[in-house]
């Protein structure tokens, strides 16, 4: 859902006075225990960001279901 105009403006000031964004991205914490430095843009990753979500247990398990999916509706076409 996108942000007012007064909304934006607040978080634009309050930048200025250096206060931290809460709604800013944060940097990703990455894996092996060192910082990737990319920017988590994704909710649905989070607290990753979307490549190192795609080494991670969870992201290499919703790959293979989704190919798993996408093989048996081959399969099932060609039959």
């Amino acid at each position: 859902m996108a942000d007012s105009s007064a909304a934006r403006t607040r978080r634009y000031r309050a930048r200025l006075r250096g206060l931290p964004d809460p709604d800013a991205p944060q940097p990703c914490p990455g894996l092996w225990h060192i910082s990737c430095g990319r920017l988590v843009r994704s909710r649905r990753t989070a607290p990753l960001c979307s490549r190192c979500w795609a080494r991670s247990r969870a992201g290499r398990e919703q790959n293979r279901q989704r190919m798993a999916r996408a093989r048996a509706k081959a399969k099932a076409m060609s039959l």
